[in-house]
């Protein structure tokens, strides 16, 4: 942590990298936000996913000005509020949903040995104090959503109203449209009727002490991403050129693109599709350790020797290559999961890595069953036609800015 002692500065070696790291994929296997809302709301789940929809939407595909990507934890806070969470609550419940990767743990404290180490999550804090409860990692720090549930008490009208609410979101259908980066297409009808639906269920429509208390909420998102690091940079001195970030969400992306262009090791690990676009190095592993591995290699002997170590990515390889740490090394070849796939993204193969990548990250996110008596999904009506589609508007502070 900062101010402790630190042997290489006494010895007149400044630390000249640094690590930051998001939790889902690389050190966690669950969705937290996801999984409150299913274990707290009835539906929780479509509820959930509609809000992830209308964030996508929102942001990429229609491009408004004042959309910026990762806002479903400030979006959610008070219809769980109003379904009956609780800080202790969220904390229990995250506590006991929390699924962390296999060598999570140690491949974290190897790190946090290494050179100083940041997570930047999108969970709630109460969520995050769970996941450092159970890494133990005292070197490292973490900033996430500032989520306080008990310093607001909901009314019951306003309740009812929020729960009610709920089920109108709910009620939405999401279809299977995929829109593309900088691609032109038709808005499907079905995702026509989300925006509208929501734009009213989050802005005037809301009771006033459910917007209050959502405005309450300063989400971890891709802006707030981008602007850690700006703070980590001028807190350690290091550039982006010495930056190893690991991230899969699409809300990673501004900042895997920022340390990739800087020419640092920005690494997509079981990475969504948007994060994969803007890495470097794209990892899809069962176990944190590759990620470690990799930051090793990069921290010793820095950007090219990665990417020359993942173009010729294999077993005999690395059993016969030289490496800054033989233990780690050979922790890696031991583990009983699958060896990890480590790819170089590039234009020609990141379609491939996307599809591989998605479909792995869906299998570490396996969705538990929905308890017996939920409500189940009903469907939606159809919306306008003419609901305008613009292009992807990505605009994160520039590489200069950082």
């Amino acid at each position: 942590m900062s101010g402790e002692f630190d042997p290489t500065l006494e010895l007149g070696f400044p630390t000249d990298k640094m690590l930051v790291c998001g939790c889902r994929g690389f050190l966690t296997c669950n969705d937290s936000v996801g999984d409150l809302c299913e274990d707290i709301m009835p539906n929780g789940r479509h509820f959930y996913d509609v809000l992830c929809r209308y964030d996508f939407l929102v942001t990429y595909v229609l491009g408004r000005e004042e959309a910026v990507a990762g806002n479903v934890p400030k979006y959610a806070l008070p219809f769980l509020k109003a379904h009956g969470a609780s800080d202790n609550i969220i904390y229990e419940r995250s506590k006991e949903d929390l699924r962390l990767m296999p060598e999570a743990k140690t491949s974290l404290e190897y790190l946090a040995a290494l050179l100083p180490t940041y997570i930047t999550s999108s969970a709630y804090e109460q969520t995050m104090l769970a996941i450092e409860n159970a890494l133990d990692v005292p070197l490292c720090e973490s900033a996430c959503a500032e989520s306080g549930m008990d310093h607001c008490v909901l009314g019951r009208v306003a309740s009812k109203k929020l729960r009610e609410t709920a089920d109108t979101i709910s009620s939405l259908e999401i279809p299977d449209t995929k829109y593309r980066l900088n691609v032109p297409m038709s808005l499907d009808e079905k995702d026509i009727k989300i925006p509208s639906v929501l734009d009213e269920a989050l802005g005037d429509g809301m009771v006033e002490t459910g917007r209050a208390f959502m405005e309450s909420c300063v989400p971890m998102n891709s802006s707030k991403k981008a602007y850690r690091l700006l703070d980590l940079r001028r807190q350690n001195g290091i550039d982006l050129d010495g930056t190893v970030y690991i991230g899969g969400d699409h809300t990673d992306y501004q900042i895997l693109d920022l340390i990739r262009d800087g020419y640092g090791l920005s690494m997509a690990y079981n990475a969504s599709d948007f994060a994969i676009r803007g890495s470097t190095i794209t990892v899809i592993s069962e176990s944190a350790t590759a990620g470690a591995f990799l930051t090793d290699v990069f921290y010793d002997k820095g950007i090219q020797a990665v990417t020359d170590l993942a173009d010729s990515w294999s077993r005999g390889y690395l059993e016969s290559g030289d490496v800054p740490d033989s233990n780690l090394k050979e922790r890696l070849l031991s583990e009983r999961t699958p060896f990890p796939k480590v790819y170089v993204t590039r234009k020609d193969n990141m379609e491939d890595l996307i599809e591989e990548s998605e479909k792995a990250r869906a299998r570490l996110m396996r969705r538990r069953c929905a308890p017996a008596g939920i409500r189940t999904q009903v469907s939606a009506s159809k919306g306008l036609n003419d609901w305008p589609l613009h292009h992807w508007s990505l605009d994160p502070p520039s590489a200069t800015d950082l």
